[in-house]
């Protein structure tokens, strides 16, 4: 039998998304800070390497 709560059922289900994709979103620029901190040191012996495709 219908009890009439499926708007808030729906909107709850919303609410929850939203909330998750937040935290994803958060996770993934969390992350993305860690690897664009990261110093990768570029040796001497490197440079004979640099622009060749």
């Amino acid at each position: 039998m219908y009890t009439g709560t499926i708007i808030t059922d729906l909107m709850a289900a919303v609410i929850r998304a939203e909330q998750l994709a937040e935290a994803r979103r958060i996770a993934d620029d969390r992350e993305l800070k860690e690897i664009f901190a990261m110093e990768i040191p570029i040796g001497e012996g490197d440079q004979i390497l640099m622009g060749a495709a």
